[in-house]
């Protein structure tokens, strides 16, 4: 096989180039992992574009920020929701006796769910956006007048568990982050651990000590810290500067930095170290569970191709192309499934291809009006991919 790297690395590093320098953010980076088992790690731009937004002028103040390389972290958005939810329950169902079962409902292990609208969900309904839950909430609006963490979470807790049914559980699947905060409550529930602290023992260390962790609020930005910056938010900045190194997802921040649908910061090639393990266990055969995450196949390739609802794109945990206008590109395999981050991040997987593809930005950097920007490159990148690869196998 053709070394697919030397043909693809020009292109996509003038894709991702020419995405920020027309504002797509401040920062880029893309990591692949071919068939042959090599992987091609590329990154443009800097870690911030502004810091400060007005002036005694009334003009932004442009700040360079520090260029961005292989050690740089960003806000990988609802990217953490098969990074770290998805593998914690994918590991208890690869238990040869686990202690769970998609059928069972959140009730059955999370105590504060019992007598909810929420709690009567099954697990499977919650972990492919088929339980009947809304959408989103402005939780982080609705408590700010509280002001202890612990009593704003549990009202939290509260609001989500009790939010009304938006449509009738399993008819249909709405995406929604609050079904996967209550995975993440009962995860913590029944693994006995904070998720933070879950997500480090049984995903971060196996795998080696991969450059990704959630960041607790309060957690200020050291001077060694290499992070990309988010969005300059008038709600958490006063003073005009942007969001950087506090998770941008107000919900999850309103929450003190760790949910189980976002929160998670990493490199890309701590997300395509993740994401290779999924894709050799999708690959692999038998029941047993198989390489650093303890991932049974079967398990595996259950979550990443079952319909959660009928009519939908959504599996267990995973998105599938949607045709047209599919992020994963008009020439995505039909077998490939994968996740978006609203701040600009996606991973996407392609088993009969052997590939995956881990894409970071900071789009939100330094506002999130603009979306045309991720729209383009996202395909046009993805579709590059694809075609490589396939032209290399030649």
């Amino acid at each position: 096989m053709l070394d697919w790297r030397d043909s693809l690395r020009g292109e996509l590093s003038h894709l991702l180039q020419r995405a920020v320098a027309d504002g797509l953010g401040s920062a880029a980076a893309v990591a692949v992992a071919g068939p042959d088992g090599r992987q091609l790690l590329l990154q443009v731009g800097r870690t911030s574009r502004v810091r400060r937004v007005g002036s005694a002028l009334g003009r932004e103040q442009p700040h360079p920020g520090t260029p961005v390389g292989e050690h740089t972290r960003f806000d990988l958005a609802s990217v953490s929701k098969p990074m770290a939810t998805l593998t914690l329950l994918a590991q208890e169902l690869s238990r040869p006796q686990p202690r769970l079962h998609l059928g069972q409902t959140l009730a059955s292990h999370l105590p504060e769910a019992r007598g909810t609208l929420r709690g009567a969900a099954t697990i499977g309904q919650l972990v492919s956006h088929a339980s009947g839950a809304p959408a989103w909430l402005d939780l982080d609006l609705q408590t700010q007048a509280l002001a202890g963490r612990r009593e704003r979470c549990g009202a939290i807790v509260r609001e989500v568990l009790q939010a009304p049914l938006a449509y009738e559980p399993g008819t249909t699947a709405i995406y929604s982050d609050l079904g996967y905060m209550s995975l993440g409550w009962m995860l913590e529930a029944l693994l006995g651990a904070p998720l933070d602290r879950l997500f480090a023992e049984r995903v971060a260390a196996p795998l080696g000590g991969i450059a990704a962790a959630y960041r607790r609020l309060p957690a200020p930005l050291g001077a060694a810290d290499d992070i990309a910056a988010t969005e300059v938010w008038p709600r958490r900045c006063a003073d005009g500067m942007p969001i950087h190194g506090l998770v941008h997802d107000d919900n999850c921040a309103a929450l003190g930095g760790v949910a189980g649908h976002a929160g998670l910061f990493a490199t890309s090639a701590a997300v395509l170290a993740w994401a290779r393990v999924w894709l050799d266990a999708v690959l692999a055969t038998g029941s047993e569970a198989v390489g650093p995450l303890a991932l049974a196949p079967d398990v595996a390739r259950r979550l990443a191709t079952t319909p959660g609802a009928p009519g939908t794109s959504w599996r267990h945990g995973w998105d599938t192309p949607s045709q047209p206008g599919s992020s994963a590109g008009s020439q995505a395999p039909a077998d490939a499934f994968g996740h978006l981050g609203y701040a600009g991040t996606s991973v996407w997987l392609a088993p009969s291809l052997r590939t995956a593809v881990v894409l970071l930005t900071n789009r939100v950097h330094p506002t999130h009006d603009d979306t045309a920007g991720i729209r383009a490159l996202r395909p046009a990148l993805h579709d590059a991919v694809w075609s490589c690869v396939h032209q290399a196998a030649r």
